[in-house]
């Protein structure tokens, strides 16, 4: 027999429930219980299909904002009829970063959460042409399409997704329900009129945009604004981009007059003087097109206690661990007395394992209390075996040290050609192993 329906559902989660309760025992929230919408009877009409064959192979044009690590980011530009959301702490600058690219159009901009006279107040500190942008604080999802439809903007943008609300759905805004059906409309609404659609999102305490998993399948492109409230820069990383490449990151300076792009993207993460203090190394990162070079910090201090601790800031904690033991097997150091603390300089994050050889050779550098020579860089993965072994885009990542004027870069065995390729015309060290690597730098 067929299965009935659920005649009621919680309007914070979307779970379904076959009786009426006081709390939902999916999520956990109280009075979110509500009588489901019955099903439609009506028989519906077939849906127009076409050939794929019979498409129109006009390509769509790229809308550029005049903000090019913003259109980088996005993948050359703004879609018509993308969907992006764009998510990030509270205060880190998704409104202004917002504005700053509506300046670009002729925008309509939608605030749940703030003032006309508090968005002109900031638009004009911004230095944004107030006459391309026409602001509301309407937080229906009706007449918010109904506006964009009638008058068709450039772009639309909402400020933010979490104040919405449809009226057909039952919930507060800010509902999981209200959040999904609100997206589902825009994105509905972004493809049939062409019209792109920005929408801001908070995030949350786990650090990811409020509102449920489906929200970040039904638009094109999710950015997350990234940074250090103690330092002024920012990062825009893209998530997923249908119509870009995923792990791309934009760098801007928070300033005065608002987000800045940095141009010189080394000058962030990387200490202009090269210092050579014990413990600091060089190593370069791939992030998404482009090659960020900066300077990992250890710190080996002797310990009384029985159990050393292991602290990382801006590395995984756990491929730390693997490289203490690593240096103790294979380096012969011996670290079980010492505590041992990473951090990576500027607030930075490593995500990827071609930085393992300057991490272990910082580390022992710290231990040794042995300066590593400057102007010295360092690229490559380390196995389990001690042994040093080559990682993606090797060249591209020498090519960026022989323009920061380094004169010196340890590379796995055999990576001699691939340096004089990128046009390394320093002294390039080959090491097999670690132990290898520390015997030639100390």
């Amino acid at each position: 027999m067929a299965r009935k329906p659920s005649p009621f559902v919680c309007s914070s989660c979307g779970a379904p429930t076959h009786k009426w309760a006081g709390r939902c025992g999916a999520c956990g929230e109280w009075n979110t219980i509500m009588t489901a919408r019955p099903a439609a009877g009506e028989r519906r009409e077939a849906a127009p299909v076409i050939a794929l064959s019979d498409v129109g192979e006009d390509e769509f044009s790229r809308i550029a904002t005049g903000i090019a690590e913003f259109d980088m980011v996005t993948g050359g530009g703004i879609v018509p009829g993308s969907v992006i959301l764009v998510g990030g702490d509270p205060g880190i600058g998704k409104s202004t970063l917002a504005l700053q690219v509506a300046n670009s159009f002729r925008t309509f901009y939608f605030s749940g959460e703030e003032s006309p006279a508090q968005i002109r107040h900031r638009a004009e500190r911004l230095g944004v042409d107030t006459g391309r942008i026409s602001v509301s604080t309407v937080t229906s999802v009706e007449e918010i399409i109904a506006a964009a439809e009638s008058a068709r903007p450039d772009c639309v943008v909402v400020d933010s997704v979490q104040t919405l609300y449809f009226s057909e759905v039952p919930g507060y805004a800010g509902s999981v329900s209200q959040i999904r059906e609100a997206t589902s409309r825009l994105v509905d609404m972004a493809k049939r009129s062409g019209i792109p659609v920005i929408l801001i999102g908070h995030i949350t305490k786990d650090g990811a945009i409020a509102g449920p998993k489906l929200l970040e399948h039904l638009v094109d492109t999710v950015l997350y604004f990234e940074g250090d409230f103690s330092k002024d820069y920012r990062v825009l990383r893209a998530f997923k981009n249908r119509y870009g490449s995923v792990n791309e990151i934009g760098l801007f300076r928070m300033e005065e007059k608002g987000l800045v792009e940095v141009k010189d993207k080394n000058s962030l993460f990387l200490n202009p003087y090269l210092s050579s203090s014990p413990g600091n190394a060089v190593s370069a990162s791939l992030e998404g097109s482009r090659i960020i070079l900066f300077e990992v910090q250890s710190l080996v201090s002797f310990t009384s206690f029985s159990n050393p601790r292991r602290m990382a800031d801006g590395f995984d904690l756990n491929r730390l661990i693997l490289l203490v033991a690593v240096l103790e097997k294979h380096g012969l150091l011996k670290l079980g007395t010492f505590d041992v603390f990473i951090n990576v300089a500027g607030g930075f994050r490593i995500t990827e394992t071609a930085s393992d050889l300057a991490v272990a050779m910082s580390i022992a550098s710290s231990l040794k209390s042995r300066e590593i020579p400057p102007s010295t860089g360092f690229v490559g993965e380390i196995a389990l075996s001690g042994e040093v072994r080559h990682v993606a885009q090797g060249h591209r990542r020498i090519q960026e040290f022989a323009r920061s004027g380094f004169e010196r870069i340890v590379l796995p065995r055999g990576g001699m050609d691939e340096a004089r390729r990128a046009g390394f015309a320093g002294e390039v060290v080959e090491v097999g192993t670690i132990a290898q690597a520390m015997d030639r730098l100390f």
